[in-house]
């Protein structure tokens, strides 16, 4: 039987558009994520998906926000034990790095991390964004160690310092490190802390 182009409209959430494009990031890779393709696998138009998304990039960061609004609910209950607790140390700050790191070469959260900071230089609306949603990791990051290492002196430079080391880790995970340099980066993340609070 021959696959005829369905021009139905779509009747999944949003939500499920933009799970489906994540799913496609890992299983395919970012560059063959059309909307072309990702239309197939729904069962509806292209055309129905820019009247949605706009193009392309408009469907990428759309992702890519609703991919860290989940996992700013994987780390909010994280931030609310150490701050009714008040304790927390280092075990609190790897709780949270595990959330933030690159899982392995096909994490698709940080496939779409990559493909827009490449774009981010040419397109102000995607420089905010990426600004924005690193000011909410920093933010966070910042509480933690207010609640959790209280010891940390200087806290919102300590914050700068180890995301950038994470995100250097997670780029060099996707980029082939994979779990092994997963696992490195939380070493490495022992010892920063140490050399903070020694």
């Amino acid at each position: 039987m021959t696959r005829t182009r369905s021009n139905r409209r779509l009747e999944r959430p949003r939500e499920q558009v933009l799970a489906t494009t994540l799913e496609m990031v890992a299983e395919e890779g970012l560059a063959k994520v059309t909307m072309a393709s990702l239309a197939a696998r729904l069962g509806t138009s292209g055309g129905h998906l820019l009247y949605y998304f706009g193009t392309r990039n408009g469907l990428l960061l759309e992702t890519l926000r609703w991919s860290e609004n989940e996992y700013a609910a994987q780390r909010a209950p994280i931030l609310e034990k150490v701050e009714k607790d008040r304790s927390g140390g280092v075990d609190a700050l790897l709780s949270f790095v595990d959330v933030y790191l690159a899982l392995d070469e096909r994490d698709p959260r940080w496939l779409l991390w990559l493909e827009l900071w490449a774009r981010a230089p040419y397109d102000a609306e995607l420089a905010a964004a990426q600004r924005a949603m690193d000011d909410e990791w920093h933010a966070d990051l910042v509480r933690l160690l207010a609640a959790a290492l209280p010891e940390v002196p200087d806290r919102e430079a300590v914050s700068e310092r180890l995301r950038a080391m994470w995100d250097g880790f997670s780029i060099g995970i996707v980029t082939g490190g994979g779990t092994t340099l997963r696992e490195r980066a939380l070493e490495h993340t022992r010892a920063a802390v140490a050399a903070h609070t020694g």
